[in-house]
């Protein structure tokens, strides 16, 4: 992944706007993520498309749950002006496309709910969990085009690396922009906004450490 690029409204926020707050408050969780073995694995010269189906397979089992909870419990409305969409179907067709089949298995249980404090109603945190999945997508591109070198027509067509393709600059600028309009305008609790998004990376690390 790579560092999100920001747009802050004209004349910023005093404080930041929460695209830059994001960013700056996320950082040391989003370079612990791009540490992990099955990250630099994708990343080295000498990547195989084991490491890439072995990615995909664990994606699958990230965003399965992930997505569900998100797109689950947040209103239609917000979805749609922030401009997501979910990226597991995106995730099922490489799989498929590598002839890996994949079952969803239900999350083990646990005293501590893994993806606290994403849960109905707290709106902001949830939208905290998307900043996450959509800033990966331009992380994903630069993992997208660095398989395609070193795999080849093998690689695919990289449906979750380069899910936005050409249009993955211009839609995070859409997303960073609404993000800072909806924290202006009191919409989101950046604090919550915040704590989501960090409760996300949480998920999302300890999910590549354990199931890789």
């Amino acid at each position: 992944m790579t560092e999100p690029l920001v747009q802050c409204l004209p004349g910023g926020l005093n404080p930041p706007c929460l695209a830059l707050r994001l960013r700056h408050d996320t950082s040391e969780a989003h370079a612990s993520v791009e540490r992990l073995p099955v990250m630099v694995a994708l990343m080295s010269d000498g990547a195989t498309l084991d490491d890439y189906r072995r990615y995909l397979r664990i994606m699958a089992g990230v965003y399965s749950p992930l997505e569900e909870r998100l797109y689950g419990a947040l209103p239609g409305d917000l979805v749609e002006r922030l401009g997501v969409r979910p990226k597991l179907p995106a995730v099922l067709r490489d799989l498929a496309e590598q002839g890996e089949a994949w079952t969803p298995k239900p999350m083990p249980a646990r005293r501590h709910d893994p993806l606290e404090p994403l849960t109905p109603g707290n709106e902001s945190a949830l939208v905290g969990g998307l900043y996450v999945l959509e800033g990966a997508t331009l992380g994903g591109r630069t993992i997208a085009r660095h398989l395609a070198r070193i795999l080849g027509e093998a690689f695919g067509a990289g449906r979750l690396l380069d899910f936005h393709g050409r249009r993955t600059s211009r839609v995070w600028k859409h997303f960073s922009h609404e993000l800072n309009a909806l924290a202006e305008s009191g919409r989101l609790d950046a604090d919550s906004v915040v704590r989501g998004a960090l409760a996300t990376f949480g998920y999302v690390d300890r999910s590549l450490s354990q199931w890789a």
